[in-house]
């Protein structure tokens, strides 16, 4: 019975996943959608301020220890300099290729989780991580990883990302979805803020029409905070207090694949036969990490989801 209840919070943990890759999928059409009016800067803290704003009754009476505190603000530092530093990375690499060195978050991951409890990953996972990181090389396209500062940036976010998906699944230990939600919101905001601040001191031009935006792009940049900030990065920590971190991180992977999906229907792009083949591929590291969950002990003691 026990055995059961595990395997149902297991696969409850990886629809949530799911859901927010879908999300993100999106998020990044609307990116591209909106790149031209406004600064990636200002997008990503307008973003995140937007969603601190609207998470911190989450986290003003948090009970929380002061490690527990800078753990969750530290993987939302991490947050916020990866994306950063994959909006870095597109002045001067193609979006393919940044989807591809980003991916390797799925690689990172294990390893870094085996570095820090002294303990091989297991061959299912290495399987998985192999099968998805080529279903993204084909899912994106050409790849030529030419030497370019901007790979330098992106490599640095994969792992970033990678060092925030290991983050959250400790935080969720002790934390409230929400919670940390909340906390990464902010986390992520004041790294951005500083960022801001500093660039618009030497280039003041990036303020220029700041909140003047037009009802379609505030529509972009509510999406962008509230279902693509608030919502997905709740999900993230829903899920992650029922998946291990290395499932979590393969899961996450399926979001080329939404990309993808929407670009078809809102952009006109096409898929070719060979990037099919590489979502298949990414499905398939999928089932694999399913097969990584049947046999599922208890679900662990932890903070509800719901409540403080």
């Amino acid at each position: 019975m026990r055995q059961n209840s595990g395997r149902i919070e297991w696969f409850t943990g990886l629809a949530a996943i799911i859901v927010a890759t879908v999300i993100w999928g999106y998020s990044n059409v609307v990116i591209r959608q909106g790149e031209a009016a406004v600064s990636p800067s200002i997008l990503l803290w307008t973003r995140f301020g937007l969603a601190s704003v609207v998470l911190i009754p989450a986290i003003i009476k948090t009970r929380l220890i002061r490690r527990h505190w800078v753990l969750g603000l530290a993987t939302g530092a991490l947050l916020g300099l990866s994306v950063l530093a994959q909006a870095f990375a597109m002045k001067s690499v193609p979006v393919d290729e940044v989807a591809f060195v980003g991916s390797l978050y799925v690689v990172f991951t294990p390893i870094g989780i085996a570095i820090l409890r002294k303990r091989f990953p297991s061959k299912a996972v290495f399987a998985a991580v192999f099968v998805s990181v080529a279903g993204v090389s084909l899912l994106t396209g050409r790849i030529t990883l030419n030497l370019r500062v901007g790979l330098i940036f992106v490599f640095l976010a994969a792992i970033g990302l990678s060092a925030q998906i290991i983050g959250t699944t400790e935080i969720a230990k002790h934390a409230t979805a929400l919670q940390i939600a909340g906390l990464q919101s902010v986390g992520a905001t004041i790294v951005l803020s500083v960022y801001v601040v500093a660039q618009g001191a030497v280039r003041p031009s990036i303020y220029d029409g700041m909140f003047g935006w037009s009802t379609t792009e505030w529509i972009w940049i509510s999406y962008m905070a509230i279902p693509a900030t608030v919502v997905a990065c709740y999900l993230q920590a829903f899920g992650q207090t029922r998946i291990r971190a290395t499932e979590a991180a393969l899961a996450f992977n399926i979001e080329p694949i939404w990309t993808a999906v929407f670009a078809w229907g809102l952009l006109s792009q096409t898929m070719n036969i060979a990037q099919m083949v590489g979502a298949v591929l990414i499905l398939a590291s999928l089932f694999l990490v399913s097969k990584l969950g049947e046999d599922i002990p208890a679900p662990p003691e932890r903070a509800s989801s719901f409540g403080s």
